[in-house]
């Protein structure tokens, strides 16, 4: 393995510079291929089942309520006991999922926390440089728009980062050990002067509010 691994490096050391620049070039575009591979995609997954998750509580609760009005009214013009004991459970229900939607909302960062928690993540690697960071406009999850009830909100910002590869990895993963979460929309690394690349990333969370701090 040596004796290969020397063999590559003399042939590197005879290689003119526009060869050792597109030698540099496809090991950078290899590593962000890994990178993805290893840590964004599997995490923007998980992202998207949660996100999933909490769609699908939300259109359970709207449906119980529903439930429950209807039975309320029935029993207004039929007080039985059976009707009582539905919206009795009917609404035991609705206590149980609104607490579950409470604690998966406690599991996110809060809109007005996001830029303190990325500016504190960037202190701690004083050799990562951030180029830019801005706000983008709230919205509203797709699957809860239109519907009756309470609606579920995205809130954005994108930065531009530089540094070295290992540097931006130790950035990404240091954000996904945050005791709450920040979720990743779009991760786009490039190299324009090796060993520097640069990394421009869309974060954000999820609230009940529609109410946004601008960065």
């Amino acid at each position: 393995m040596s004796a290969l691994l020397k063999r590559y490096a003399e042939r590197i050391d005879n290689a003119t510079l526009r060869e050792r620049v597109l030698v540099f070039l496809a090991a950078a575009l290899i590593l962000v291929l890994v990178i993805n591979g290893a840590l964004i995609k599997p995490l923007q997954d998980s992202q998207r089942r949660l996100s999933a998750q909490i769609t699908l509580n939300e259109r359970e609760l709207r449906t119980i309520q529903g439930e429950v009005q209807r039975l309320a009214r029935a029993r207004d013009g039929d007080p039985d006991a059976r009707s009582r004991e539905r919206v009795a459970v009917l609404r035991a229900e609705i206590a149980a999922l609104e607490g579950q939607i409470a604690e998966e909302q406690r599991r996110f960062t809060t809109p007005q926390r996001m830029r303190g928690v990325l500016e504190e993540m960037l202190q701690r690697d004083k050799r990562l440089r951030l180029i830019d960071l801005k706000s983008l406009p709230v919205t509203e999850l797709a699957a809860t728009q239109g519907q009756a009830g309470r609606r579920v909100f995205r809130h954005g910002v994108e930065l531009t980062l530089a540094g070295s590869y290992l540097d931006l990895y130790a950035y990404l993963a240091a954000l996904e050990s945050l005791p709450t979460q920040l979720y990743w929309g779009r991760a786009e690394m490039s190299v324009s002067e090796y060993p520097v690349a640069t990394l421009k990333l869309t974060v954000y969370t999820l609230s009940f509010d529609q109410a946004w701090l601008v960065v």
